[in-house]
């Protein structure tokens, strides 16, 4: 299953798109936020507690 989510800094308001790849039947952990070079690079910065993650699509695979 694939989950598209956005990132966004609640200081901010930059986003973040982004993909992850889940196994079933293993679900999305409430803690990810990305992984990118950038959000990784503003995580650091303002730290984790100021961001929040919204779902907007799921799919069974990248071709959906």
């Amino acid at each position: 299953m694939i989950i598209i989510y956005k990132t966004t800094c609640l200081i901010n308001n930059k986003t973040y798109i982004g993909q992850h790849r889940i196994r079933y039947p293993s679900t999305l952990d409430p803690w990810y936020l990305g992984s990118g070079k950038a959000l990784q690079a503003a995580l650091k910065k303002y730290g984790t507690e100021n961001f929040r993650r919204e779902i907007l699509a799921t799919c069974s695979s990248q071709r959906h």
